[in-house]
């Protein structure tokens, strides 16, 4: 449908090239006017100059001093009268006169329009004669300063209510001391002049006007012809395609030359052509997107079903904790975890990705790993069923492979054995350490080839431990300066304490987080897997445990305790005493912790040793919990403590602060040998009184 314009750009035009037009011949008459102007009024002053400055020099300054106070005429006057009629006749000056400022006003000492009388002297003759005073007005008033100082003024141009426009020319006689003994002035009649400048300004207004509207018609007409129809006519044609109607419209504008409009006209028509192409592009784009959501919902339905089973609910839990995280991307990609127990206290953990996109890459993903599966349940050792995976991969495809980590926890020892099919290398954290790179070769992925030897990484974890597996898709993050995620930022955000003190969930989660805030766009993300494994089951000689300094950190460190020395078989009244001893020191080591600190606590007993070892890591601020006290229910907490601890000391270190508690302690085992002994020794007592 087409739109009605208000103001087309033909009128646009016509109204600006009129308005150029009316300007530059505005400026044009202006300045004309002002120059012819400014012309003629310089030809009259410099006539006026030099009648005056004739006169002048014909003047004495003493004579005039004369005339001036005496007002008497001599022969000397009648020559000076003569000589200014002359003047007078011989040029076009009005007036010529001679005169004596003084007060507000000027007296006459010489004029051109007096006249002599019958006996031939000029006071009978002209009402200008010598002596005659009159005020100044108009121009001359506002000179009179000037005047009566004997300085120069400029020509003075005034109408003149009687006379007209009048230009008057002066100059100053002046004495040698530079005292005014007179001024010469001369009168133009400016009338003629003015007439002529008027009658200059309409002709020359009337012939730029003709010329003016001359070139707008002939210059509206090119416009019009070369700019503005063609102009009208692609206007036309693009309201008349209405989206794909009327296709041929285009083909009907004829442009003229080989200028930009020409170009214009090309552009539309390859612009059409493009629009056909682009609407058949989309058309495909949107059959792949259908096919590609299509696809993205198989792999997410294969990847749900692919997700890891809770595992049974055992009395006491298990000694390890693991987690798994799936990110998936825009594009389809195929990764994922599992894990499941081989047994009762074996673990059995799986992370992994097929390269490539597409539904026989989720297909070949669900194969794969329900083959390693198959393979680890049946009882293989771990080389042997990694192996025999990778054979039956191949002989399922030579095509596709598989990068993939597969490892088996012991929960009972803590033993870690795993395979590093082509993924990034893991990263291990020691107890409340910092997260380092497992330096482990990575074999080449499962599928690949069939004759691959993979050989075993081993590690032993201890209690809190943790091992961290990912995909490529999350080293492969890239941020604005190009650098990748797993190059510049996997282990500092691992090894940050909202990481590190968080459980595995949380840990997983502020790892992905922190990978899409790196990433320059979160469409760029490739899809990925995370899996994340702790052991937690204690050591008999050493474990520890993570601290709040408030409460529910002082209950949590005697649950702990409590755990320790009954694993030690310790008899319960050393553990009550133990516990007393351990809730006075942390209560001590509370007051100099930030609200927000944690605290480490490891609990030692040695082999073959009667001691308990607790020593409690933390932010302290450099600040002795046992010392500086101000008495009170502090110091009796240092006093007991020292009465019955074996040690109880401070360290400071560059960022820890430590403190150690020594206490021996007796088992159940020897306390009972010792209560043996007593008895065996009192039955041999009693038989030597017996036989005595």
């Amino acid at each position: 449908m087409k739109k009605k314009m208000r103001f087309t750009l033909g009128k646009k035009t016509v109204l600006m090239v009129l308005t150029m037009s009316v300007i530059l011949c505005a400026t044009a008459l202006f300045i004309s006017y002002r120059t012819y102007q400014e012309r003629t009024t310089a030809f009259y002053e410099q006539l006026g100059y030099n009648v005056v400055r004739t006169l002048a020099s014909q003047l004495d300054p003493d004579e005039l001093d004369h005339y001036y106070e005496t007002q008497e005429m001599d022969g000397r006057y009648y020559e000076i009268q003569g000589f200014i009629a002359d003047l007078v006749g011989s040029s076009e000056v009005e007036y010529l006169y001679v005169v004596r400022p003084h007060g507000v006003g000027v007296t006459f000492l010489f004029d051109s329009d007096m006249e002599a009388g019958e006996n031939g002297d000029y006071a009978s003759g002209g009402y200008c004669a010598l002596g005659t005073y009159t005020d100044l007005v108009g121009g001359f008033a506002e000179n009179l300063d000037k005047l009566l100082e004997g300085e120069s003024v400029d020509p003075i141009v005034q109408r003149d209510p009687s006379y007209g426009w009048m230009m008057t020319v002066m100059v100053p006689v002046l004495h040698e001391n530079g005292a005014m003994a007179a001024y010469v002035m001369a009168d133009f009649n400016l009338e003629d002049m003015v007439r002529e400048q008027q009658q200059f300004l309409l002709s020359t207004g009337g012939l730029l006007l003709v010329l003016t509207v001359a070139f707008a018609v002939l210059y509206l007409a090119l416009i019009r012809r070369f700019f503005v129809r063609p102009v009208q006519q692609l206007t036309e044609a693009a309201q008349s395609y209405e989206g794909g109607e009327n296709k041929k419209v285009f083909s009907g504008v004829k442009i003229h030359g080989n200028d930009e409009l020409k170009t214009l006209a090309d552009a539309f028509r390859m612009m059409l052509v493009e629009i056909e192409i682009n609407n058949m592009e989309q058309q495909e784009l949107a059959l792949r997107e259908q096919r590609l959501d299509s696809e993205l919902q198989l792999a997410n339905e294969l990847n749900v079903s692919m997700l890891p089973k809770a595992l049974p609910e055992r009395e006491g839990g298990y000694p390890f904790a693991v987690q798994g995280s799936i990110r998936q991307g825009q594009e389809l990609s195929c990764c994922f975890y599992d894990y499941f127990l081989l047994d009762r206290d074996q673990l059995c953990i799986l992370v992994g990705e097929v390269p490539g996109e597409g539904v026989p890459q989720v297909l070949y993903t669900a194969m794969a790993q329900a083959t390693i599966k198959s393979q680890m349940r049946s009882g293989l050792p771990l080389t042997e069923a990694v192996t025999a995976a990778g054979r039956q991969l191949h002989e399922l495809s030579d095509s596709l492979c598989l990068h993939v980590m597969v490892g088996i926890l012991n929960g009972t020892t803590g033993q870690f054995t795993c395979i590093n099919a082509g993924l990034p290398r893991p990263l291990l954290m020691r107890g409340e350490d910092r997260y380092e790179w497992v330096k482990a070769l990575s074999y080449a992925p499962l599928g690949q080839s069939e004759n691959v030897v993979y050989q075993v990484l081993e590690l032993e974890l201890r209690q809190g431990d943790r091992l961290f597996f990912h995909t490529e898709g999350l080293d492969e993050i890239a941020g604005q300066d190009g650098r990748t995620f797993g190059e510049e930022q996997l282990r500092l955000t691992l090894n940050e304490r909202q990481s590190r003190q968080g459980d595995l969930e949380v840990q997983l989660r502020y790892v992905s987080d922190a990978g899409t805030a790196y990433a320059e766009r979160s469409g760029r993300i490739r899809g990925y897997a995370l899996l994340g494994l702790e052991y937690r089951r204690r050591d008999r000689a050493q474990a520890y445990c993570i601290l709040t300094p408030d409460a529910a950190g002082n209950q949590q460190l005697l649950e702990f305790l409590r755990g320790q020395l009954s694993e030690n078989a310790v008899e319960s009244q050393r553990l009550a005493e133990v516990m007393v001893l351990a809730d006075e020191l942390f209560t001590l080591c509370r007051r100099c912790a930030a609200p927000d600190s944690r605290f480490l606590a490891e609990c030692a007993i040695p082999a073959g040793e009667d001691l308990l070892v607790l020593r409690l890591k933390g932010d302290l601020g450099g600040r002795d919990p046992l010392k500086d006290l101000e008495g009170g229910a502090a110091c009796h907490a240092v006093e007991f403590l020292a009465k019955h601890c074996e040690q109880v000391f401070f360290e400071h270190g560059d960022s820890v602060d430590i403190v150690t508690m020594v206490r021996r302690i007796e088992r159940e085992a020897e306390r009972r040998q010792r209560r043996g002994s007593r008895g065996e020794e009192g039955t041999a007592n009693a038989d030597r009184v017996s036989g005595i």
